[in-house]
């Protein structure tokens, strides 16, 4: 994954401008202690709202969407901050003095145009008869973003309203062309407007009254360690544990294979389905940990036919077996499965569900999960060290839209209901974060790549109002090809093709990799083709870095990021000449306020520094060995050695050692175990003619020797090698000015004394 971020708006609040910078002071925020917790509305439980206090100010967190600064306007009245229209926010107490919801005050009317007849929606016409002239996607008028949509479906009669971010509203008549949906206090209003030929032109919407967002009772161990946000500045938990350790309950088992089936119903934002778990005992057991988020239902579990028995802690399942199974024996489970994956917070690096629509209005959706887990969406031994050898990946959609999963696409059956099978089969091991469905209208074309006596299958992806820009984009695929083939060997995943594609977010999805959207999100006609190529680049390379070789845990996640990026720069000089690879390498500037290497056994998803230290950090490695016949002969190494396989920081510098026959150990010990980079200490004294200049290293590792190029004579740089002990050079017929250190070839910082 490439540091990219989404912001998506909550559609049913209708804002404009959800994020609110300005802060107020002098307040006392000990009463707000009150309000504090999780909430949840009615009309789409998929959203969470987190009220916290900051700063002792009040602070709404929309789960996806960001921070909203609320206002004092009374006791238990609040205004938000930075919304168009004006919103306020009332806490209710029940009749004992508690809070137990709030409710979201603001009139809103909106202006909506026609775009398409049937938004890609497979219900729409399922009825014939008067009310199917209102059915279509509509725009918001004066807004150009894709992601504010309205959708009318009909569906047995009855006509619904929906917009993206929100929940299906059924409509009742009120009168010819104006409908209304009602929940106690709130109403919707859909009124709809005819053009000139009578046709549906235009609706405007127009809510009133308050939104009930009901607060979650709150639980002092399970729920409040669920709506924690774990890194290392706000510890860890249980539930931590339990997704990141590799306990007996998962280590006596290895997985062989998932048949993971599922279905998917875009209009409710839920998913139901079934995973078969093909595995092998390692030890004897009669009890294991799969994986599955807990606000996701298990229907039941099946051995042999056998519904087995189970009991949940947070997002671990604790499955257990009638008898014992036996050292080395093979068997499979099936975990059947339903509920409303949650939705992603790029901000907060957690992972979802993207429910969006195209900007014809059809039904665009992508599963995200590296970091949050492969088990917000479906049931898996959810660690890093155990793949599959292979899969299979099954998803049904509504008609008219497509899926795209991982591997090569076996087969696509038209079913019952309006409703169409894609069936996926990756033939080499993956893990599990990068399964992957991506449902939309895509537009295909596809080309091959033939090198050597072999020929990929390239197959490329858009949405359908993009194909000319996709092709812009894709001409770049095979050039890239070639740079990485040369510099990190042969593309390791040759059986099952290599496919690229628009997608909501971008993501280094094995075998299908997703670059992000073309389109601007506030402008459709504008696009970035450089940034998109620039994104190409990186997720492509992490089919080598992070696909094929991967961490086995996610502290070690500079594994993946560090040279992916550094495949950047790769092809910049490649392309545009080394002096463009210098210059896209010094935008990365590292923030050096956390270690590289994170904390283990607890699934420590943090970016930081994985991509700006660890970059600048490989490029100061290739300038310490200088030879690039060793240093690219080193990284295809790296790649043939541990091909399909899981790896730890240790056997990547244990494998550069044996490498280089230099022991590196202390290099990456203080560039990724520690937040400061190494200090070169200078000293100067001028003596005559002669120039002496003392210098050492100041690190936290000991024994810290790296050499560095220095000009021992004018404009000639040469190695010096520092150590932590002082040592001395003297240079004839130089000055201070003229000693100078390559800071474009080494990440360290220098203090001259």
């Amino acid at each position: 994954m490439k540091s990219y971020f989404l912001f998506l708006n909550i559609i049913f609040i209708f804002l404009n401008s959800l994020y609110a910078q300005a802060q107020v002071s002098g307040n006392d925020g000990n009463h707000y202690n009150d309000f504090v917790g999780v909430y949840q509305t009615p009309l789409d439980s998929s959203v969470n709202f987190t009220i916290l206090q900051q700063d002792n100010h009040l602070m709404m967190d929309i789960s996806g969407q960001g921070k909203i600064e609320l206002s004092p306007v009374s006791k238990n009245t609040f205004r938000a901050k930075g919304i168009k229209n004006k919103t306020l926010i009332k806490f209710i107490k029940n009749p004992l003095g508690n809070i137990y919801k709030l409710t979201w005050n603001q009139n809103a009317k909106l202006e909506w145009n026609k775009i398409d007849a049937s938004g890609g929606d497979s219900v729409v016409f399922q009825n014939e008869g008067p009310l199917s002239e209102y059915t279509g996607a509509y725009q918001q008028d004066g807004n150009p973003s894709p992601y504010w949509k309205c959708r009318i479906s009909l569906k047995n009669n009855q006509l619904t309203g929906q917009t993206v971010e929100g929940a299906i509203q059924p409509l009742m008549e009120l009168s010819k062309n104006k409908f209304i949906f009602k929940q106690g206090d709130l109403s919707f209003v859909y009124e709809f407007f005819r053009s000139e030929n009578g046709g549906i032109q235009k609706l405007v919407t127009n809510r009133t009254g308050p939104i009930d967002i009901i607060k979650i009772p709150a639980d002092t161990s399970e729920r409040a360690i669920l709506n924690h946000v774990s890194n290392r500045q706000n510890g860890f938990t249980r539930a931590d544990s339990l997704r990141g350790m590799l306990t007996t309950l998962r280590t006596c088992y290895d997985v062989l294979f998932y048949d993971l089936n599922v279905s998917v119903d875009p209009a409710s934002k839920s998913i139901q389905g079934n995973t078969i778990i093909r595995f092998k005992a390692i030890q004897p057991f009669d009890k294991i940990q799969v994986d599955l988020f807990a606000n996701m239902k298990i229907e039941k579990i099946l051995f042999h036919n056998q519904q087995l028995s189970y009991t949940r802690e947070f997002n671990a399942v604790f499955i257990q077996f009638p008898t014992t199974i036996n050292k080395e024996s093979e068997g499979e489970i099936s975990i059947f499965y339903a509920g409303k994956p949650q939705v992603p917070d790029p901000s907060a690096l957690r992972g979802g569900f993207f429910w969006l629509w195209d900007r014809n209005g059809k039904f665009w959706i992508e599963s995200v999960c590296q970091g949050a887990g492969a088990s917000l969406w479906w049931p898996c031994k959810d660690h890093l060290s155990d793949e599959p050898d292979s899969m299979k990946i099954s998803v049904t959609v509504p008609n008219g839209l497509m899926d795209i999963s991982n591997g090569r696409l076996q087969n696509k059956t038209d079913l019952p209901d309006n409703r169409t099978r894609f069936d996926w089969y990756v033939s080499y091991p993956i893990n599990n974060y990068n399964v992957v469905l991506n449902i939309g209208d895509y537009a295909h074309f596809t080309d091959l790549y033939i090198r050597h006596q072999d020929t990929l299958t390239l197959n490329y992806y858009c949405m359908r109002y993009n194909t000319d820009i996709a092709k812009q984009i894709f001409a770049h695929a095979k050039p890239m090809l070639a740079n990485y083939e040369k510099d990190f060997g042969d593309y390791p995943f040759l059986r099952d093709g290599f496919t690229l594609m628009e997608s909501i977010y971008p993501m280094e999805h094995q075998g299908a990799v997703s670059i992000g959207a073309f389109n601007s999100p506030f402008n459709s006609d504008q696009y970035d083709t450089t940034e998109l190529v620039r994104l190409m680049w990186h997720e492509s390379a992490h089919e080598w870095w992070g696909n094929s070789v991967t961490c086995k845990d996610m502290a070690d996640l500079w594994i993946h990021e560090a040279f992916a990026t550094y495949a950047e720069v790769l092809n910049y000089e490649a392309f545009y000449g080394k002096t463009a690879g210098l210059k896209y390498l010094k935008s990365q500037v590292p923030g050096n306020k956390e270690s590289i290497i994170g904390v283990y056994d607890v699934n420590d998803f943090e970016l930081g520094d994985v991509y700006s230290k660890g970059v600048w950090m490989l490029h100061t490695l290739r300038n310490i060995i200088d030879n690039d016949t060793a240093w690219f002969g080193m990284l295809r190494g790296i790649q043939e050695h541990f091909k399909y396989q899981t790896v730890t920081t240790y056997d990547i510098v244990k494998f550069i050692n044996s490498s280089t026959q230099k022991d590196y150990t202390y290099f990456f010990d203080q560039y990724l175990k520690h937040t400061a980079i190494p200090e070169l200490q200078l000293i100067f004294k001028k003596e005559g003619a002669l120039l002496n200049v003392q210098y050492r290293w100041k690190t936290d590792t000991e024994n810290f020797n790296m050499p560095v190029k220095a000009t021992t004579s004018k404009n000639n740089f040469e190695f010096i090698y520092p150590t932590n002990d002082w040592k001395n050079i003297q240079l004839q017929n130089m000055d201070s000015k003229d000693f100078k250190i390559d800071r474009d070839g080494f990440y360290i910082g220098i203090k001259t004394e």
